[in-house]
């Protein structure tokens, strides 16, 4: 029997409803992962001995097979492949009572015409600009309106690319939500973007599918094209931890250098300009509002009311959680349309605000925006005064040449940088001069520390009849009320029910919870029934910072383009634990008021997982009025660089016990029209 036999073999007893059962794992291997051939060979010859020849062995000997091995590492992720490769075929919804959308639209792209237009081929980047932002997510949007509505000729550089809505809109295998493993439709490509991570005792060359890459997306539009869009802003407590709670042993807590009522218009701005559907909750958790939220908050959904009555039960205050996705029609884009493929995915008629759609939207009408994808910013380049002025460009092929690199020099007056915390980092130390051998703006040690995402904490709760409506885009429900004030905790977080997954998805939760196996018949049924049963409740740990976990350059290795990758090393703060223990609690005591008869806690986050650097990544530039301590002034200004900004979440001090995407927006907003002020003066 050939390989091939016996996987499909296996693939079909793992999945007897499956119709090309093994057809995933041999992509996976071709595309993605041909380092797994020797296990997933191992697991197959296991596999085959134990059934004592997997060909001729009756169902009872196989499945004795299957089962033997099912605490194998190798094993569970031959089966999540193959299953999953079953669960991202329509066929397969109904039969776990899943659909993706609950009523009928009209599809459309999410990246206007205006903007598609505004994207140049590699051969046609002009040499010189106004000014140059590389990354097109929240703060780089922003930063492009600003500059070209300010009559500033200005190139954004998007190292992702820009395909269409419905590319975007419907793969359950290939989304940054998917736990599948293999390589996402946004980016960056498997092979050729390494990263090492570093624990302190071992090192990993990782890729862009493994937790501890720290993904986020690489698009045009950036993360903001595939996020759940939760628009939270920051409590007041928020922008001062340290005055709040002091510096505990081992951390680096800081207040921010500007207050809540600094930032309270740009949150205004940032609500209106781009639309947040949504309700103020309890005045005893948030900050002061200048006005209401431009839009109403989605309908409630099911499961929520069933959690709104169990936070009844327990006395908790509740609300909607802020969205910047439509509730309405609102400029010229159409109302969410309740799908169940929202994170992860692009909005199939552009309902979720992001970059794409709004701020770079307006910047294209200006006529002064130019937008070149594909393209990785490596470097910032200097004159003999140490100011900046351009930025070198790569691309791993140009339109023209068979995959022949490309290569340029593009000059401006005025930089900006808004690539990601991790990127943004890895830029600045990569431009390294006489006068800044350590990097710009790191002559003391500061870029690239205090890395920080959100350690996340919750429950999955499983309910005795079905409580899913699976309606999206799913969280309809959140508490505030254990952000701040908690006994023997520094911070907190907020809770919320989770956005609805995807069939795959699911069956990963109740899988890692241990509610269904990993093969037959009875992993199929198990799904179907407790599918419409199950609901999270999840919510971000604000982490306590520590400055030694950090975004340092690899001494050795490098990527496709010959620059030198990230290297990511540190940990959590052992409190961001505790708070993520204390977080788990009272999502279970929830779930339970509610109604949920079993209540499984999210997985503790292992010792040697390091740095928490994920989709909500920030800090790697901290702002702050010592440039001893800091990375930028309060303005995202790079100490010593009158023409150099930081415009994305790399300047958060602290990240929050929400989702940090409006404060992002909001931060960029200021230190926008700070430049925009500067520069007409």
């Amino acid at each position: 029997m050939t390989d091939d036999a016996l996987l499909d073999l296996v693939a079909r007893a793992i999945v007897p409803a499956a119709a090309h059962p093994g057809a995933l794992v041999a992509e996976a291997l071709t595309r993605d992962h041909p380092e797994w051939a020797p296990d997933f060979a191992r697991v197959l010859g296991e596999l085959d001995r134990r059934a004592g020849g997997f060909a001729v062995a009756d169902d009872a000997a196989r499945t004795a097979a299957l089962r033997s091995l099912t605490a194998d590492a190798g094993f569970r992720r031959l089966a999540r492949l193959v299953a999953h490769g079953h669960l991202a075929n329509p066929a397969s919804w109904e039969s776990v009572g899943w659909r993706p959308y609950p009523r009928d639209f009209t599809p459309s792209d999410d990246v206007p015409a205006d903007v598609r237009d505004s994207i140049v081929p590699h051969g046609s980047v002009a040499s010189r600009y106004d000014a140059i932002i590389v990354g097109s997510g929240a703060g780089g949007g922003v930063a492009a309106q600003a500059l070209t509505e300010a009559g500033m000729q200005v190139l954004v550089v998007e190292r992702g690319s820009a395909p269409p809505a419905a590319k975007l809109t419907s793969d359950h295998l290939r989304n940054p939500r998917s736990d599948s493993g293999l390589g996402v439709l946004t980016g960056p490509p498997v092979a050729g973007n390494p990263r090492v991570a570093d624990s302190g005792s071992s090192q990993s060359t990782v890729d862009a599918t493994d937790p501890r890459w720290n993904n986020n997306a690489m698009t045009l539009g950036g993360g903001t094209r595939v996020y759940g869009a939760q628009a939270w802003r920051f409590a007041p407590q928020d922008f001062a931890m340290a005055s709040t709670y002091g510096v505990p042993e081992g951390s680096a807590l800081a207040d921010w250098p500007v207050t809540y009522a600094d930032m309270e218009p740009y949150y205004s701005r940032a609500e209106y300009d781009l639309g947040v559907s949504g309700a103020p909750g309890s005045a005893r958790t948030e900050g002061a509002r200048s006005r209401p939220f431009p839009m109403p908050p989605l309908p409630m959904t099911r499961p929520a009311e069933r959690l709104r009555s169990g936070a009844e039960r327990l006395g908790w205050a509740t609300l909607p959680p802020p969205l910047l996705i439509n509730s309405v029609e609102r400029a010229g884009r159409a109302a969410c349309v309740a799908c169940a493929q929202c994170p992860g995915f692009a909005c199939p008629v552009s309902a979720k605000s992001g970059s794409q759609n709004t701020t770079l939207a307006r910047a294209a009408l200006t006529g002064r925006l130019s937008i070149v994808v594909d393209t990785q910013a490596t470097e910032l380049v200097t004159d003999s005064d140490g100011r900046v002025v351009g930025v070198r460009l790569r691309g791993a092929r140009s339109e023209a040449g068979a995959g022949a690199p490309w290569e340029t020099l593009v000059r401006a007056d005025q930089v900006v940088l808004a690539a990601g915390a991790i990127e943004t980092a890895r830029l600045l130390l990569a431009s390294r001069s006489e006068r800044e051998p350590g990097g710009q703006g790191n002559g003391h040690d500061q870029v690239g520390r205090h890395l920080q995402g959100h350690v996340y904490g919750g429950a999955l709760g499983i309910f005795d009849d079905d409580v899913n409506d699976f309606v999206g885009p799913g969280p309809a429900i959140a508490t505030n009320d254990f952000r701040h004030g908690n006994d023997g905790i520094v911070g907190g977080g907020m809770l919320a029910n989770e956005f609805v997954p995807t069939p795959a998805s699911t069956l990963s939760y109740l899988q890692d919870a241990g509610l269904v196996g990993w093969h037959g018949e009875d992993m199929l049924r198990d799904l179907a029934k407790l599918s419409p049963r199950m609901q999270r409740v999840v919510g971000p740990v604000h982490e306590v910072t520590m400055a030694s976990s950090r975004v340092t350059l690899d001494p050795t290795v490098k990527d496709a383009l010959d620059m030198p990758v990230a290297r990511l090393s540190g940990s959590v703060h052992p409190l961001d634990l505790g708070t993520q223990r204390f977080l788990n609690d009272r999502a279970a005591e929830w779930l339970r008021a509610a109604g949920a008869t079993t209540m499984v806690p999210w997985e503790p986050r292992p010792a040697d997982a390091g740095p928490s650097g994920g989709q909500h990544q920030a800090g790697t530039a901290r702002m702050g009025t010592d440039p001893g301590r800091s990375v930028t002034d309060p303005y995202g200004r790079v100490w010593g660089h009158d023409n150099l900004r930081v415009i994305d979440a790399s300047t958060h001090v602290t990240n929050g016990g929400v989702n940090p995407v409006l404060t992002i927006l909001a931060n960029a907003m200021r230190i926008a029209e700070d430049l925009v002020r500067e520069l007409a003066q």
